[in-house]
């Protein structure tokens, strides 16, 4: 039906807006309060997200098959790629500003459809093609202009689209393999995260988590909070998307919301030195996320108005 076709994007919609939010959440934390524990924030949002499957899944509001070996050897990937991708993610907001961390993580969508060609056998169209090359172009202008370059941020945020590249396509392809839902997703992959993330949290952060000066101030654990929260949202809604949609529609996605957190990033944190070329790639990459976003409407729309009344 009509209301059906376009439940993609509207879920495209939502986990960009949880996306944003998320991010300035992330960089408060990791930033503005220097927790430099960007694996001790990782565990948390895992605990959050594992509580609230079970809490939800008690309650019967949600529901997936239980823990199963066979299964679990089909995901183990999965948590894998997340940890990757978390943790080279927090890490290189430490080093790099939101705007810039923005525009270099729209690498991510020509990763994505190489490997949706290679892995899904999904050919992409011509004019999406086209608007991915021009967010990328946009992406490489702003990050040669970059007067505040930090190598280790950099390499970081590289790392960082590489695994959540991989992450969104093996989505896809364990749904695929193993038939189970969002929900049945995420339990899988947080089981197997969580103790990679306790022991990492033990060998390498527990110390400097005990003497953190802010660890009693409300403002900085309410931004905590937040994170952990919208991190169950947000995993959520990636797996959704990419099951719904595709990887690289969420990965567009991704990239299309990075425009609101670059002007975020720009306002609220400041520390960045924004030059004329600077400027010049932002928006030429955000040109190329507008084009995407009108090319998948226009897919919608399309698919709708064929649809009987």
């Amino acid at each position: 039906n009509k209301k059906g076709s376009y439940y993609g994007f509207f879920v495209a919609l939502f986990y960009a807006i949880v996306s944003v939010s998320i991010t300035v959440f992330n960089k408060a934390v990791l930033s503005y309060y220097k927790f430099n524990q960007p694996n001790t924030l990782a565990l948390g949002q895992l605990v959050f997200t594992m509580i609230f499957l079970m809490t939800l899944k008690v309650m019967k509001k949600i529901d997936f098959p239980d823990f199963s070996w066979q299964t679990a050897k089909k995901t183990l990937w999965l948590a894998v790629l997340f940890g990757g991708m978390v943790t080279t993610g927090l890490a290189s907001l430490a080093f790099v500003n939101i705007p810039m961390y923005s525009v270099l993580r729209r690498g991510t969508s020509i990763i994505t459809l190489i490997g949706e060609r290679i892995v899904l056998s999904r050919r992409v169209p011509l004019d999406e093609t086209l608007a991915i090359l021009t967010m990328v172009s946009g992406s490489v202008i702003a990050g040669a202009a970059d007067l505040d370059f930090n190598l280790l941020g950099y390499v970081l945020v590289g790392l960082n689209c590489l695994t959540t590249a991989g992450y969104l396509i093996v989505i896809k392809r364990s749904q695929q393999e193993t038939k189970l839902n969002s929900f049945g997703l995420m339990f899988y992959n947080t089981l197997f995260s969580l103790p990679f993330y306790v022991i990492i949290v033990l060998a390498t952060e527990l110390e400097q988590l005990i003497d953190y000066e802010y660890l009693s101030d409300p403002i900085f654990l309410f931004c905590f909070l937040m994170s952990s929260v919208q991190a169950f949202m947000l995993n959520y809604l990636i797996f959704l998307c990419s099951i719904v949609n595709s990887p690289l529609t969420t990965s567009i996605t991704g990239q299309m919301k990075n425009i609101v957190t670059t002007v975020l990033g720009l306002f609220l944190f400041g520390g960045v030195v924004l030059t004329t070329i600077g400027a010049l790639g932002l928006i030429v990459s955000t040109a190329g996320s507008v084009l995407f976003a009108k090319i998948k409407y226009t897919q919608q729309k399309r698919a709708t108005s064929s649809l009987p009344s």
